[in-house]
């Protein structure tokens, strides 16, 4: 492990950077305006996927109508935001009118189609780093050129087993190796709440088209926090399931360790806390998801809650005072309602989660980045200090943040035998003080990161707070990020909800019990639209705005 000397070592070297990043941000932050978004105009867009497919399913609104909704919002935020690489708007259109021919034949019961195909009807979104069937697959990267998908990746073609109908594929950074959303192809995508910022990544364009009503559920991935810092910054729901229920085939970057499945997973978004048991439900693999119990129902009055509010690492900056608050506000409503005592608690192995986390996954047999030669082959590189001077130099077209995986896979590399053993051991003793804690019936709860959505290229001085999510990565368990409402600047808050192995349930009880007290979603500012009133109810509206402060 890093001694304390070399800690304050890194430490200095970030903020070196902060000192050159920080007014270049808010430079450009300067020169742009912050934009509202046109007004939610149409109230099929703020249903739940779970309320959408039970009214489609009854012929109570058209599945066409609902598609063509989610098809007017995405053109019309688009422009500000720039999530969409590819669409296939007709091909949905089509699906749309095929499903309402078929309900209006009568031809399948109500409860077969809840049962077989629950999300019948539900339009969905996916990170292009997804293989959706004759869409873009290539991950935000230059070369190649381009890269269609054959085929559906597995979970895709189970989430349109269970009636979901595709629109589009989100943008992400090139190769999904940055914690913002930019690459030389599609740009750079913006944050629904305050264009200037960035909405996270890797899956920012899967989180910018939620937070903006422009999706109800989205297909993300996670890696390193890509489908929770993401959720945190837009306000929408992240989650990383237990490694093992989703298949991890038709995603770039791959590689071939085996200890891949262990830190990658898919990872469903979403708006409402209510459609995280049917999403995972089907989207995980049908012969393992009964091991989830996701539809036992949870008796939150037995469940044990656990919190830690601040990185304990020296490297760490500290977390910001709203997310604490909203972290203070779930620990007392637990406390009021259910009369559970909520413990802070104290590990001190997560001092060491940040390079822990860091070497164990850049240790992994090699994954696609900008350095492989060919596309078949991620393991045969070209000169990394060569790729790093054509790039100095302007003579290559990739952005800078893949660039950093070269020089940190090779020391990652470069540690001893004996120093990664070390580690190793760190991240088991870890697993079993987890393990231990949470047992069957414990959640933890657990900043997502420290701040709230930065000014776009600022994340560039706060890579030492990303323990915060790849912590769940390395210890391999469930987590997911779940909004609050909003900052008193009208940021989205919100931290994480974890639990122990096979317990996500745990987590989406208590997602939604946040939700139901605190708000969770909130619309972002817009301008009103001259042909339509303004869709959300007052009330809810009224009962989101209370918690802000």
């Amino acid at each position: 492990m890093w001694g304390r000397l070399a800690k304050w070592v890194v430490w200095l070297l970030v903020w070196s950077m902060r000192l050159t990043v920080w007014p270049y941000s808010r430079i450009l932050s300067f020169f742009r305006k912050k934009t509202p978004l046109p007004a939610i105009d149409n109230n099929l867009l703020l249903h739940s996927a779970t309320s959408l497919a039970e009214k489609i399913r009854n012929r109570e609104i058209g599945c066409e109508d609902v598609v063509q909704a989610y098809i007017a919002r995405i053109k019309a935020v688009n422009p500000e935001l720039n999530c969409v690489v590819q669409d296939r708007f007709e091909q949905a259109l089509q699906e749309a009118r095929k499903v309402d021919l078929q309900l209006a034949a009568g031809t399948m019961t109500e409860e077969r189609m809840r049962e077989e195909r629950p999300l019948l009807g539900v339009p969905i979104t996916v990170k292009e780093s997804i293989a959706l069937k004759g869409m873009s697959h290539n991950s935000g990267r230059v070369k190649p050129k381009q890269r269609v998908a054959t085929e559906d990746a597995s979970f895709v073609r189970r989430l349109k087993e269970a009636g979901c109908i595709p629109l589009l594929v989100s943008n992400t950074p090139e190769v999904c190796m940055c914690w913002e959303t930019f690459n030389n192809v599609t740009g750079r995508t913006n944050n629904p709440y305050d264009a200037r910022r960035t909405p996270g990544g890797s899956s920012g364009g899967e989180a910018a088209l939620l937070g903006a009503g422009a999706s109800v559920i989205g297909l993300a991935s996670d890696i390193g926090g890509s489908g929770r810092l993401p959720a945190l910054y837009c306000g929408v729901y992240g989650h990383k399931p237990t490694p093992g229920y989703i298949g991890i085939d038709g995603h770039i970057p791959v590689s071939e360790d085996e200890s891949w499945g262990n830190f990658f997973s898919i990872a469903p978004m979403c708006r409402y806390a209510e459609d995280l048991p049917l999403y995972l439900h089907s989207i995980s693999d049908p012969s393992k998801r009964e091991n989830l119990r996701l539809k036992q129902p949870v008796d939150l009055k037995t469940i044990k809650i656990f919190y830690i509010e601040e990185d304990p690492s020296i490297l760490a900056d500290r977390v910001h005072p709203e997310i604490k608050t909203s972290m203070r506000k779930a620990v007392a409503h637990f406390a009021n309602k259910f009369n559970i005592i909520a413990q802070e608690i104290k590990i001190k192995e997560l001092e060491e989660v940040y390079q822990v986390a860091g070497v164990v996954m850049l240790r992994m047999k090699s994954c696609n980045s900008v350095y492989q030669k060919t596309e078949d082959n991620p393991a045969e590189w070209n000169s990394v200090l060569w790729t790093y001077i054509k790039y100095i130099f302007g003579f290559t077209e990739h952005t800078h943040p893949p660039l950093i995986y070269g020089p940190i896979k090779k020391y990652a590399d470069s540690i001893s035998d004996k120093e990664f053993s070390e580690m190793l051991e760190l991240k088991r003793t870890l697993m079993q003080k987890f393990d231990e804690m949470l047992g069957d019936d414990g959640v933890f709860l657990y900043p997502t990161f420290n701040d709230l959505a930065n000014y776009h290229q600022q994340f560039y001085y706060k890579l030492l707070n990303t323990s915060y999510f790849t912590l769940f990565n390395l210890i391999e368990l469930p987590a997911c990020s779940c909004p609050t409402g909003l900052a008193k600047d009208g940021r989205p808050v919100g931290f994480q909800v974890a639990a122990n192995k096979h317990q996500d349930r745990l987590v989406f009880a208590v997602a939604k019990e946040l939700e139901s007290a605190f708000g969770g979603w909130v619309p972002p500012p817009s301008i009103p639209t001259q042909e339509k009133e303004t869709a959300p109810n007052p009330k809810q509206t009224l009962d989101k705005v209370t918690i802000q402060g």
